[in-house]
């Protein structure tokens, strides 16, 4: 045994064969660093809310297409359900960059609002304060690490006041850790929600604005108030609009422990709470672990190349008494140990890049929080099992070699490559896949990026007005605007496509209407370029047209000359506007308002909507001196086919994450495919030198070497082609706006792989070509 654990030959092996060595311990470290990495993320993924002990009494209410409900609504809940606890609305994100005043220092924060028993529903550390008080009084807030060290910078936060919106005072009486692993997104101060007047005017009146507040309940232990839910639908049926109106015709109470990755029927889904991608979370671990199983291949088919080495070794060790288990568990102990060593680099490696990781995957990557006796547990065995599997075959390989073939020199003769031919075609077959995959998702996205919208998004700059102190603030601030050089014009809005409009779900003439309704002023009309289909030349400074849908939504003929604006009075109709798109391709079709108003004053700007000229990114510096010395405040806008892009940030996360994964792969097949045409020329030395010796020209014998390595692509290409269209037809049929996937995409992705496997294996090939065929015959 103390000759099984002695390693001395083997580091003295890898430091003759340098190349094998740093080949080896490249791909598995780099392998390693993605499973660490991955691992992870996945855990934090999966442990969202699942450390909170109430977890499986707590529900969000839903109506199975939108997380979310109305205010006052749980309330209800727990005045006529005895079998609810308490429970508990969160309002998120719809307060994002608000105005804090302390002193003379403004800045913007994201406001969470939330009733006393938050603390109840979701483990959130406190820093400082005390759970049961912190929310006690309705002029406390609780503010995040983050926002304490940023505002109060190294004073003690707790007593201090903030002042928001010039409206309301709250005393800081809390310091929580900034919010991780949970469905409530990571808020800068969190205060009761019984000032949402204060922040939200009037809007959550008569449970308006339904679908933007998170009401959560905790039910007693032994009772069940998910089946309530037809019960609570019933009973909603008689007093909650949107179930009165016909909008909303389900109850969904969905457990917290589920809730993250619980998968909506609606377009909004989860926009004020954190929601997890189960299916990125599947790509992720599927390719980490192909990626592992290529860095496995490659420890195989370098090992297998090396056997001509190593059994002169253990050839010596079989003459000198040792057994062929020994020499058995020797060789699974060294790819072992060799595992070991690349999860080391690979740690390290993983501590380096986390911060790119993070930034990548938008979670913030804990390797250190990973450390614990039970994942050191499962390291260890991962290190066994990766070290087992890799080891395996050269290991019988080796170790089934009989002495006397050694010494003669007919064991490299009767190695097969039978194992290895296979590992070439599966790693040449993965890689086109991948490469395939990359090149799909990069035209899908930019096809949707590229969507007609049906309204101007180039050189269009939108500036977010509603942090402005009132309506003439915004009319000075358009005004300076209009006389940089970089500007063409400047117009005031109310919403725009992208971001939406004025929400009215709402019956036209006995039908249930959700539409999206836009005010501003005729350069506004311009700049965006909406095209009218039909003018009916009404006079007034406020004119109402209907797009392409809403006509239809509202079955009114195409020469209609009014119809009553939301049910309350006949409106004269000043005509019909071309559809155009809310938001992105893929949200789903509304019926859309745009009204018109000569007045500026007929409105209350939410938007400042500027057209440049030239550099678009010089006129946006430009723009943003003159704002922040207008304003004081870090600029707010962005050009609007901008916020198209982003808005598939999700998709261009997952498309660079796969790029990455092809290309490690490619370096690592690579690698493989050099390994495997050094050993498959080894093999081959006295084939060559006889075909030289009988005539074979230098170009016949190249040609030949090269032609059996591409024969394995061209093999893995022809079974690539359906396990493309099988898995990027699926990936495709999420999408209601797709491209085809088209032949070329198949052949650009075979040919790269192909051409990059010519020049890999041309090198050595044209060396064994060119030598001397003496050298190989007297060797062999």
């Amino acid at each position: 045994m103390n000759n099984v654990l002695n390693f001395k030959s083997f580091f003295n092996f890898l430091g003759r064969n340098k190349g094998y060595t740093a080949i080896d311990l490249f791909g598995l470290s780099v392998s390693l660093m993605f499973v660490i990495l991955i691992a992870t993320y996945v855990v934090g993924e999966l442990s969202t809310d699942r450390g909170n002990e109430n977890a499986a009494r707590i529900y969000a209410v839903s109506d199975g297409e939108d997380i979310g409900s109305a205010y006052q609504i749980g309330y209800r809940l727990e005045e006529r359900y005895p079998e609810i606890e308490k429970v508990c609305h969160v309002l998120c994100r719809i307060f994002d960059n608000t105005l804090i005043q302390r002193g003379n220092e403004t800045l913007t924060a994201n406001l969470m609002l939330a009733d006393t028993t938050f603390f109840d529903f979701f483990n959130v550390p406190l820093i400082q304060g005390n759970r049961v008080q912190a929310l006690a009084a309705k002029n406390y807030a609780v503010i995040s690490e983050s926002f304490a060290n940023k505002f109060f910078g190294k004073e003690d936060p707790m007593g201090k006041t903030i002042r928001i919106n010039d409206e309301l005072t709250l005393v800081v009486n809390g310091v929580m850790e900034n919010i991780r692993h949970s469905v409530i997104p990571d808020q800068d101060i969190l205060f009761q929600v019984e000032n949402i007047k204060a922040v939200g005017q009037n809007m959550f009146d008569d449970y308006n604005s339904a679908g933007v507040v998170n009401v959560f309940v905790m039910e007693r232990k032994g009772t069940d108030i998910a089946s309530k839910s037809e019960e609570v639908r019933d009973w909603f049926n008689t007093f909650f609009w949107i179930y009165e109106r016909g909008f909303s015709t389900e109850v969904v109470f969905i457990p917290l422990n589920k809730l993250y990755f619980w998968e909506p029927e609606g377009s909004f889904g989860a926009v004020t709470i954190e929601k997890g991608d189960w299916k990125f979370v599947v790509i992720l671990l599927s390719v980490g672990l192909l990626i592992l199983l290529f860095a496995v291949i490659n420890y195989i088919n370098l090992t297998v190349a090396q056997t001509g080495f190593r059994a002169k070794e253990m050839a010596t060790r079989r003459l000198l008494g040792s057994s062929r288990k020994e020499l058995f568990t020797r060789l699974i102990m060294e790819s072992t140990l060799l595992t070991a060593i690349s999860f080391v680099v690979g740690l390290f490696l993983a501590f380096f890049f986390a911060s790119y990781a993070g930034d990548l995957l938008q979670k913030k990557i804990e390797i250190t929080e990973m450390i614990t006796p039970v994942n050191g547990i499962i390291v260890i065995c991962l290190i066994v099992l990766v070290g087992f599997i890799a080891g395996l075959l050269p290991a019988i390989v080796i170790s089934n070699a009989k002495p006397i073939e050694v010494v003669r020199g007919t064991f490299r003769k009767q190695t097969k490559m039978v194992f290895s031919k296979f590992f070439i075609i599966f790693q040449n077959l993965i890689t086109i896949c991948l490469v395939a995959a990359s090149l799909t998702m990069f035209l899908q996205i930019r096809y949707l990026i590229n969507a007609p919208l049906g309204y101007n998004t180039v050189n269009v700059l939108d500036i977010y007005a509603r942090e402005l102190p009132d309506q003439k603030s915004s009319y000075t601030l358009a005004n300076e605007l209009e006389q940089l050089a970089c500007v063409s014009r400047v117009g005031l809005a109310e919403g725009t496509p992208f971001t939406m409009g004025m929400n009215f779900s709402g019956r036209y003439d006995n039908k249930s209407i959700s539409s999206q309704e836009f005010r501003g002023d005729q350069t506004y009309f311009d700049i965006l370029g909406f095209k009218i289909l039909r003018d009916n030349h009404v006079a007034g400074s406020v004119k109402y047209y209907l797009s392409e849908e809403f006509m239809k939504a509202l079955e009114l003929p195409e020469d209609a000359a009014s119809f009553k604006h939301r049910a309350a009075f006949d409106t004269p109709l000043a005509g019909i506007v071309q559809d155009f798109q809310m938001n992105n391709i893929l949200m789903q079709k509304l019926p859309g308002l745009v009204i018109l108003c000569s007045n500026r004053e007929d409105m209350n700007p939410r938007n400042i909507i500027v057209e440049v000229k030239g550099d678009p990114f010089a006129a946006r510096k430009e723009i943003d001196i003159v704002y922040e010395k207008y304003t004081g405040m870090e600029f707010m806008g962005m050009f609007i086919n901008e916020q198209v892009e982003r808005s598939f940030a999700a998709q261009q996360r997952t498309l660079k994450i796969v790029s990455i994964f092809a290309m490690i792969a490619i370096l690592i097949s690579l690698l493989g495919l050099l390994a495997m045409s050094t050993y498959f020329i080894q093999q081959r030395s006295s084939e060559i030198a006889v075909r030289k010796v009988f005539g074979s020209t230098n170009a016949q014998v190249l040609v030949r070497l090269v032609k059996a390595f591409l024969t394995y692509v061209a093999i893995a290409f022809i079974i690539a082609i359906p396990v493309i269209w099988y898995f990027m037809n699926g990936w495709l049929s999420d999408y209601s706006y797709r491209i085809e996937l088209s032949p070329w995409i198949y052949a650009a992705a075979g040919v790269f792989c192909l051409f990059i496997s010519f020049f890999t294996v041309l090198v050595q090939s044209y060396q064994a070509a060119t030598s001397n065929p003496v050298n190989n015959i007297k060797d062999n």
